[in-house]
């Protein structure tokens, strides 16, 4: 019985430390299709079963895992979903800090919050996306590394560079503070849920938890009692799930998580991982527990089962209160520039029109329903140019990324967010179309330019423009010898180099301004012209 025990462990670690790993590589050292394993996730197979080219993908995902719980239950949710792995790996914790007093108890199912939440993702489904973004667990979990581990991870690494400055490097580490709150948020709610109930989110809250259990109550394989149960309790106990009434000797199959602690602590072997066979069926009509064994079942006040279940309900309501406080934005200040560079303070404010969504988004309506702000694609976007959104894409875009060019800008040959995106949010067909691709448009400020103000050459905006969108053209006196940017934005893909390297505070002199639906530019030049990759090494000026 050991076997099936740590045979789940050692799946179930395995996956952990390969999801985990994919969200913390910011070397690139991780294989990328390690980001496979992200599509396994129920929530991401639900999205990309549309009638698109991935049409066969997303099906075949959902069919896989119908098809496991129906013969073994709900192993998903102990070896695949990370989010579940997280909670044990905290109830085992509490086991080591609380020792004996650590112990579960049979809690009745809370019928109508399951089927009530599951309903309520149903409908985000269709239509409020935020509503998938809040309930998903694989996407707490990438919130959750990306936004509190991978800071702690990237510190570490940070403080090795120092005292090993020939092997490592500095590397940024950006923390957004809204995101930030309600990723600690959710983990502090959740891993007191876990300290405290063991799987109580995945059995009561999480819509995937709920929806494998509708299915896994006719699986082939169970976790079933036999007659020579004398509900010693011991099983009962060490249920993660709570879903073992050894009084009543019943066991709800619809809760069971399959982790197969229960089979390893039965010292009578009176519990069994088998099919529904005659012989391990229980019948109404048991014999009572003798009295000694009744004493380990004296049920609780009704005061306190009460506040217990007060506690519950509070927790249920408290899950979506981080994403209200994730709503308050924080006011953004624009780094400054080089010191050495010949700086201006701009003239004429500005607000972008709309936000830049991530190339591949294609249109926001599909954006918005495809999007469940894992964060993979923040975590690894080389240039760091992709952010979640709190006020940006308002409600309905709630945490899904944002384009913003302060840190960075857009590498005219990368793909990166577009191949690690497991719900096809993010789709391109080819790197020729992603040359072409439009994500926005320019526009030049003119009472803004350094140019125009101070009389100071500096072209850097042309300079880092990969199609030409953007071009000096003579100005002013000719003996000055100066040139003033022209833009041309049908040529333009929406990259940011230009805006990233203009030295005007606090509003530029060049910048992108979002689309509704991204277009296609048109080709500066020979399309059979091989274009060189631009590199940020210096200031054109």
């Amino acid at each position: 019985m050991f076997f099936f025990k740590w045979l789940r462990v050692i799946v179930a670690a395995i996956v952990f430390v390969a999801i985990s790993a994919l969200f913390l590589d910011f070397t690139g050292t991780i294989p990328r299709r390690w980001h496979l394993i992200a599509h396994f996730q129920i929530t991401p197979a639900i999205l990309i079963c549309d009638y698109s080219t991935v049409f066969q993908t997303g099906i075949g995902i959902l069919v896989f895992w119908t098809v496991m719980t129906l013969l073994f239950g709900r192993i998903y949710c102990s070896v695949m979903c990370p989010f579940g792995i997280l909670q044990d790996i905290v109830s085992r914790l509490a086991k080591s800090l609380r020792g004996k007093r650590f112990r579960f108890k049979f809690r009745s199912e809370m019928t109508k919050t399951r089927y009530g939440l599951l309903g309520i993702f149903v409908f985000g489904l269709l239509f409020l996306p935020t509503a998938v973004s809040v309930l998903d667990p694989y996407s707490h979990f990438g919130r959750i590394t990306t936004w509190l581990f991978r800071p702690v991870y990237l510190a570490g690494h940070n403080i090795l560079a120092r005292f090993m400055p020939d092997s490592l490097y500095f590397v940024s580490n950006h923390i957004n503070i809204p995101v930030f709150l309600f990723a600690l948020s959710v983990l502090l709610l959740v891993g007191v849920l876990s300290f405290l109930f063991g799987r109580f989110y995945c059995n009561t809250i999480c819509p995937v938890g709920t929806l494998l259990g509708l299915v896994s109550r006719y699986s082939r394989y169970k976790i079933n009692l036999k007659t020579n149960c004398v509900s010693c309790g011991l099983c009962e106990k060490s249920c993660k799930g709570e879903c073992i009434d050894s009084k009543n000797k019943r066991i709800d199959s619809s809760r069971c998580v399959t982790c197969f602690n229960c089979l390893s602590t039965c010292k009578r072997g009176a519990i069994v991982y088998s099919p529904p066979l005659p012989l391990l069926s229980v019948t109404p009509e048991e014999p009572e527990p003798l009295p000694q064994q009744q004493a380990a079942f004296v049920p609780v006040s009704a005061r306190m089962e009460n506040h217990r279940r007060s506690f519950l309900q509070w927790s249920v309501f408290s899950f979506f209160l981080p994403s209200v406080a994730g709503l308050v934005g924080t006011a953004r200040s624009s780094p400054l520039p080089d010191p050495s560079l010949p700086t201006g303070v701009s003239r004429i404010g500005y607000k972008k029109q709309k936000s830049i969504l991530p190339p591949g988004a294609k249109e926001r309506t599909r954006f918005h329903k495809k999007c469940t702000a894992c964060h993979l694609c923040v975590s690894k976007c080389p240039a760091g140019i992709l952010t979640p959104s709190t006020i940006d894409l308002g409600l309905v875009g709630f945490l899904q990324p944002v384009v913003k060019f302060e840190r960075g800008f857009c590498n005219y040959d990368c793909t990166i967010c577009i191949e690690v995106c497991p719900t096809q949010a993010l789709q391109i067909k080819s790197i020729e179309e992603k040359h072409r691709l439009q994500i926005g448009r320019v526009i030049f400020v003119k009472e803004n330019c350094v140019v125009e103000m101070q009389g100071s050459s500096c072209g850097a905006c042309a300079e880092h423009c990969p199609t030409g969108a953007v071009h000096m053209v003579p100005y002013g006196d000719p003996a000055k010898s100066l040139t003033l940017p022209e833009v041309d934005p049908d040529l333009c893909v929406g990259c940011g180099a230009c805006e990233h390297v203009c030295p005007v505070r606090p509003f530029r002199a060049i910048y992108i301004d979002g689309l509704e639906k991204h277009g296609e530019a048109k080709p500066a030049y020979d399309p059979n012209e091989k274009q060189q990759e631009v590199k940020l090494d210096d200031f054109g000026f």
